[in-house]
C-alpha cells in the first residue's frame, strides 16, 4: 500500500502492512528492510504466513531467523540481534533496545541508542538498567526488549544541508496568526492584544487558560 502525504501530495517509500499477529511467539524470517522517514524497519514473515513490521536492530540480516520468547536463554533458538526476549533473563551488561513498559515501547527508541543491564534484583523481580541518557531506572523484569542496539548509530552526525530535506520529511513551516492579514486569521493585522486566543476558524484555542 502506497502512502501519500496529506498536504504535500507526494509519495513516500513506505510500506504499511496489517499486523494481526505482531508478537507471534513462533519462528519468523526477516524478508525485507525499509525506511520510514528517519528510521529503518524490518518486514518479517511468520510461519503462519502473516507479515509484521519491527524496528531494525543493528546486526540484523535479510533471511535471518527471528523468534519471540518468554523463556530463559537455554530455550532460545539463537542469540542474534533483533530477537524479542524477557528482560530478567539477560546477563549483566547485556545490550538491548526498544524496552517495553506496560505493552508500549518506552526507552531506547532513537537511532543508535541502547540500554544495558546494571543489576538484577531476583527477590523482587526488578532490573536496574542504564538508559541512553546515562540515567538509571528500575523496572519490572517481565518487560520485553529487543536484543542489540538500534540501527544507524552515526545518525546524530547527519546534517540536513537545506530546508527542503525537512519539507520532504513532512515538517512544514507554520506561520503565526499575528503575522497574517485580517482576512486570513482573527489575530491578523497587528492585533496582538486579541483575547482569548482563537484558532484560524475563530474557535477558542485555550479554554483552560
Amino acid at each position: 500500500m502506497t502512502i501519500f502525504s496529506k498536504g504535500l501530495k507526494k509519495k513516500y517509500n513506505t510500506i504499511a502492512i496489517a499486523t494481526p499477529s505482531l508478537w507471534d511467539k513462533r519462528l519468523s524470517v526477516v524478508s525485507a528492510v525499509i525506511r520510514n522517514k528517519k528510521k529503518l524497519l524490518s518486514i518479517t514473515k511468520h510461519i503462519t504466513g502473516s507479515f509484521s513490521s519491527k524496528p531494525f536492530v543493528s546486526g540484523m540480516l535479510v533471511g535471518q531467523y527471528m523468534f519471540s520468547s518468554n523463556l530463559p536463554q537455554n530455550y532460545w533458538i539463537n542469540n542474534y540481534p533483533g530477537n524479542l526476549v524477557i528482560l530478567k533473563f539477560l546477563e549483566k551488561y547485556s545490550i538491548f533496545s526498544n524496552v517495553f513498559v506496560n505493552g508500549l515501547r518506552k526507552f531506547a527508541l532513537s537511532n543508535g541508542t541502547y540500554c544495558q543491564v546494571l543489576e538484577t534484583f531476583t527477590d523482587f523481580n526488578l532490573v536496574k538498567l542504564s538508559l541512553p541518557s546515562k540515567k538509571t531506572k528500575i523496572i519490572s523484569g517481565w518487560n520485553f526488549v529487543f536484543l542489540g542496539k538500534n540501527s544507524q548509530p552515526d545518525y546524530i552526525y547527519n546534517r540536513l544541508g537545506k530546508a527542503g530535506i525537512n519539507f520532504i520529511l513532512g515538517k512544514k513551516p507554520k506561520v503565526r496568526g499575528v503575522a497574517r492579514n485580517p482576512v486570513d486569521h482573527p489575530h491578523g493585522g497587528r492585533t496582538k492584544t486579541n483575547q482569548p486566543e482563537v484558532s484560524i476558524w475563530g474557535w477558542i484555542a485555550k479554554k483552560n487558560k
